[in-house]
């Protein structure tokens, strides 16, 4: 199962998302990756985390904000769940957001991951907001499994950048180089966008996602969304001591990069 399961579970009044997929290493070393913050950013968002029920769970997503969570249940190497009852904002009236990740080893260097996002009751009226969280939470997995193949262990920098697109701009991930070529192929961008090369592991009409070799390892993302309006966002996911250096000159070089892609306009 290397790549993403997803499924919708609607059973006894619940509405969520589910995503599995099966990664390299133990129980233990997979807890450590769901369970503190330095993990947590290694294949999601810079986060957060106190160990134990009752303790905060906080992921921060760059300018879209921060999400606080508690701990709902602490049961290491395999379970751990969390509620986000203010995920709309404070004082809007929702039901409670709860996640839960189980892992479950499937022999001694192979866990399956368990990733069970939405409502515990009531959710039936959010199946849309649900369904949406899909290529996030598929994405995140897909970086877990990544970590663990290729960058376990190595120390986490994150670098997250977007612009807001206006009507009649042009295709970012084509004006970065990187529209063509096969899954699984080299990869690089194309002058002038800022330089970086490693494997091509994933691209939809909305996103690309390379393994990156030069100029550092990591896992590099250019998205287009749309959450009250549509964006273009570049995630980097730099491993390695070289990582804050690394960030310090590329963050400045992409968002220049991306500054004048969005203010192209087509016609």
């Amino acid at each position: 199962m290397s790549e993403v399961r997803t499924s919708i579970d609607d059973e006894d009044g619940r509405y969520r998302a589910v995503a599995e997929i099966e990664v390299s290493g133990t129980p233990e070393q997979v807890w450590e990756l769901i369970a503190t913050g330095p993990g947590v950013e290694a294949w999601f968002v810079p986060a957060e985390v106190e160990p134990g029920v009752g303790g905060r769970y906080l992921t921060r997503h760059g300018d879209f904000g921060d999400s606080e969570g508690v701990i709902t249940a602490w049961e290491p190497p395999h379970r751990i769940a969390y509620d986000e009852p203010d995920w709309q904002g404070p004082g809007t009236e929702v039901p409670t957001w709860n996640t839960e990740i189980v892992v479950e080893a499937v022999s001694g260097s192979i866990c399956v991951v368990r990733l069970s996002s939405g409502f515990l009751a009531g959710g039936d009226a959010w199946s849309d907001v649900i369904v949406g969280t899909f290529a996030g939470w598929s994405g995140a997995l897909r970086n877990l499994r990544l970590y663990l193949t290729h960058f376990a262990g190595l120390p986490v920098t994150t670098l997250w950048i977007r612009h807001e697109l206006p009507l009649g701009a042009p295709d970012v991930i084509t004006a970065a180089g990187l529209r063509e070529g096969r899954v699984g192929a080299p990869a690089a961008t194309a002058a002038p966008a800022p330089t970086l090369s490693g494997t091509l592991e994933q691209r939809t009409d909305d996103s690309v996602v390379v393994r990156t070799a030069e100029p550092c390892p990591g896992i590099a993302e250019i998205t287009t969304l749309r959450h009250e309006g549509t964006w273009v966002v570049f995630g980097w996911t730099l491993y390695g001591e070289d990582g804050p250096e690394v960030l310090d000159r590329e963050r400045a070089a992409w968002a220049s990069w991306l500054a004048g892609q969005v203010t192209r306009t087509g016609g």
